[in-house]
């Protein structure tokens, strides 16, 4: 088997679902075992898909441009990489191949804090890749998605404590139902390709867990998964402290689940009451149970604002999503501006780059 057969016969995984629901969680925990590669978060697999996703042959000008976007890309200065090694070897891959194998060639070269033997599965995850699963599941067709849900008013909490978006109960409410329920979409189509666990569950007992989505995704069991904690000071050696105490703060403690209920003590019971509303009857399907069984049409009313506001914010990322790839660039860093706890990702990191 030659390198591209085999580099190919290398299937990709994916996380989703909706942002602070644990999806980091298992990224570190996975990136443990010594047998898959799991990078950072960075999507550049979907946003560069316009630019290269059709591309049979690849020359030296294309790779060199290939080459340059995914560096530049936000996010991408955070992974640990030998530059000039990835640059080698794509160009070793000139000629006939795909976008999804250039794009495997690049996970392959990450340098992983952990120790690895042979290669049986690339990691990938991203909470906006639950809206682009059909997409994925055509450039990867072998790939499996491991599905993780989080109580939706734990997660509201968990959003506006994280800063990530706008202090907005029943757009938050909505747009945790919107995530899953476009991952359920999917998921009837082709049950198969995917495994959903619930975040209480997952803390509550993680190698029970961690065992049936090792059996899911055909690889075995590692104990070293559960000992993921142990690289976590050469961790805060290489990436900014700032973003990791304030983003994945809980990943610096071991795995409990000491707080999965603190919802009920700290949202008031108007605002769980907004929540149930909007996302209550759905979530019921997660084994979710709302506080409050019933609403009058009154208030159902008055959470529409705030849930078309979340809609909207949805249409303007589809329709930001379709732009040139220069343009879809330009809008990220103005919003990364606007909202600076997401800047960082766009400056450049010389510890990590080197």
């Amino acid at each position: 088997m030659n390198n591209h057969d085999k580099l190919n016969s290398i299937p990709f995984f994916f996380v989703i679902g909706r942002a602070r629901s644990g999806t980091t969680l298992l990224r570190c925990i996975f990136d443990a075992h010594p047998q898959i590669i799991f990078p950072l978060e960075c999507a550049f697999i979907i946003h560069l898909y316009g630019k290269y996703g059709k591309l049979k042959f690849w020359d030296e000008e294309k790779i060199t441009s290939f080459y340059h976007d995914v560096i530049n890309y936000p996010k991408f200065n955070f992974w640990i990489i030998d530059k000039k090694k990835l640059l080698d070897r794509l160009m070793d891959m000139k000629g006939e191949n795909s976008y999804s194998g250039m794009c495997k060639a690049v996970y392959m070269n990450f340098s992983s804090f952990f120790q690895k033997n042979e290669i049986r599965l690339l990691g990938d995850k991203n909470p906006s890749y639950s809206l682009y699963t059909k997409k994925l599941m055509k450039l990867y067709p072998e790939a499996r998605f491991i599905h993780i849900t989080r109580d939706y008013r734990s997660n509201i909490i968990s959003m506006i404590h994280a800063g990530f978006e706008a202090e907005i109960y029943s757009s938050l409410a909505y747009r945790w139902m919107f995530v899953n329920r476009q991952v359920e979409k999917q998921k009837k189509r082709f049950p198969q390709k995917f495994f959903t666990l619930r975040y209480e569950d997952f803390v509550s007992d993680p190698e029970t867990s961690l065992k049936k989505m090792c059996d899911f995704l055909g690889v075995g069991f590692s104990n070293e998964m559960l000992n993921y904690r142990e690289k976590l000071n050469e961790m805060l050696a290489v990436y900014p402290k700032e973003l990791i105490y304030l983003h994945h703060k809980s990943l610096l403690n071991p795995i409990n689940a000491d707080n999965i209920d603190s919802w009920k003590n700290i949202l008031t019971p108007h605002q769980i009451k907004i929540a149930d509303t909007v996302a209550g009857t759905f979530a019921e399907k997660y084994g979710y149970e709302k506080m409050f069984k019933k609403s009058n049409f009154f208030f159902r009313i008055y959470c529409l604002p705030g849930m078309f506001y979340g809609r909207l914010l949805y249409f303007f990322m589809g329709l930001i999503h379709d732009l040139p790839l220069k343009f879809q660039m330009k809008i990220m860093k103005l919003l990364a501006k606007m909202f600076k706890h997401d800047w960082k990702m766009f400056k450049n990191n010389e510890a990590v780059q080197e």
